[in-house]
């Protein structure tokens, strides 16, 4: 989509977020961030990690202009237009790109403490919605980036663009010379009315499409399992865990076609035994089974690159079952009945901006996130996006690893996301630490039940 035939632009080096987008910052708390990351493991030599910092800020430096991340958030004078991203010439790469002090090399469980802590830090709007925490040595050798975004910038499919845009695989980009400038408000106003009056016909269809979605969910109204109470259900703390797995992804296809399923129908099978184990261990697994947080892209090639645009899928797990097997076609009759219902959920999903919306929007969200309830169902979340299948490299370091850096929503407690990196499946296990005290455990249980569910396949 040229500049010149996007409808979020206000003026050059403006463009205003969707309301999807609004949504990120707006269910954002101290106790859950909203940004996307990465713990990105590096081959670097040992001569060359003192080094590897300002590589990688000259690396960003050349190619930031390409992406979405060189701007700054601008809220629309009293809410009447959407809140704009700003684009900026320049970063201060010293303050973005930063070395995380440490006397030696880094253990793999130092690793983790330190990107758990990190990862309850909310990133400044004011300026580029990024942030690289820089691990120069590690015990295990070679070096790590944890490089993080918030989630109003783009959805796990759109971050790993950017990633693919900041690597070596992409050329510099043109630099800019300039901040882009803010119209006046007065000339703001007049441009958001020509906006609102040009989408008028477009938000009529659109009421219309979601009356029709409302009435076809009701159909759906009983498919869907009731999230259940446990022991550690309840408001999400300040405090997380972090631990990784790495699956060699031609076991997990093998597995997959032998037991006539997908790789994401294996993820939730080996995520439901886990879990299942883990909770007999503490006593907490509930008679029914627990509901998981989803999402599904719905990105089509007019939607671009960037932004949100994704659908919640609320499976359950089948955690009441004790044969895996027989929880996987659960599991995969659930997501099935999911999918049946998403062309309705992105009817829903689908509004153009309306005057006050982005005002509107900040007054309900401040409302329902008091208390750090749950926004939408599920106990935990789940999230299965794709990745290169190719080698990756940055300022000419291989890249060995991309692990997720995933967050917690509101009133859940764990987070499991899976993404491939060349000829595995890199995945990040994040939980509330006050609920969950050693999330190795549950990285353990899950690579157990592939070698489990191998022996029915």
């Amino acid at each position: 989509m040229s500049a010149a035939t996007d409808p979020l632009r206000l003026a050059p080096g403006v463009r205003r977020l969707r309301p999807d987008d609004h949504f990120m910052i707006l269910s954002e708390t101290d106790a859950s961030p909203m940004h996307i990351g990465a713990l990105i493991l590096l081959d670097v030599p040992a001569g060359r990690q003192d080094d590897l910092a300002a590589a990688i800020r000259r690396q960003f430096a050349d190619r930031l202009p390409a992406t979405p991340l060189l701007v700054r958030l601008h809220e629309a004078p009293d809410g009447y237009d959407s809140d704009v991203w700003v684009d900026l010439a320049k970063a201060d790469l010293e303050t973005l790109v930063a070395v995380v002090p440490h006397d030696g090399a880094w253990t793999e469980a130092e690793l983790y403490d330190a990107i758990a802590a990190l990862n309850m830090q909310r990133l400044d709007l004011s300026g580029p919605p990024f942030a690289v925490h820089v691990f120069d040595r590690l015990v295990a050798g070679g070096s790590a980036l944890y490089v993080k975004m918030h989630h109003s910038v783009a959805d796990g499919i759109g971050f790993q663009t950017i990633l693919h845009l900041l690597s070596d695989a992409t050329p510099p980009a043109t630099a800019r010379f300039a901040d882009a400038r803010l119209p006046e408000p007065e000339k703001w106003r007049e441009r958001a009315d020509a906006w609102f009056d040009a989408q008028a016909d477009l938000r009529a269809d659109q009421s219309a499409r979601r009356r029709d979605a409302l009435a076809a969910l009701e159909t759906f109204k009983h498919d869907r399992a009731l999230t259940p109470l446990l022991k550690m259900s309840g408001p999400t703390s300040g405090r997380r865990r972090y631990a990784t797995i790495s699956l060699p992804l031609t076991r997990v296809k093998a597995v997959a076609a032998s037991l006539d399923a997908t790789v994401n129908d294996i993820f939730l099978t080996l995520a439901s035994s886990a879990l299942r184990n883990y909770l007999i261990e503490f006593d907490d697994l509930p008679e029914t089974p627990l509901v998981v947080n989803s999402a599904r892209s719905y990105r089509r090639d007019e939607h671009g690159d960037f932004g949100n645009r994704i659908v919640a899928l609320h499976p359950h797990l089948a955690t009441h079952l004790a044969d895996p097997v027989a929880r996987l076609r659960a599991i995969q009759m659930s997501m099935a009945a999911e999918m049946r219902r998403t062309p309705h959920d992105e009817a829903l999903l689908d509004a153009a901006e309306k005057p006050y919306g982005a005002r509107d929007r900040r007054a309900a969200f401040a409302e329902r996130m008091a208390g750090g309830k749950r926004l939408m169902p599920g106990n935990i979340t789940l999230s299965n996006v794709p990745g290169p299948s190719a080698t990756r490299s940055y300022a000419g370091f291989r890249q060995r690893h991309n692990y997720p850096v995933p967050i917690i929503g509101s009133g859940r407690f764990l987070n499991i996301t899976s993404r491939r990196s060349g000829d595995n499946l890199d995945m990040g296990v994040i939980a509330d630490a006050e609920k969950i005290a050693d999330v190795g455990r549950i990285a353990t249980l899950f690579i157990a039940a592939l070698a489990e569910l191998e022996t029915f396949a």
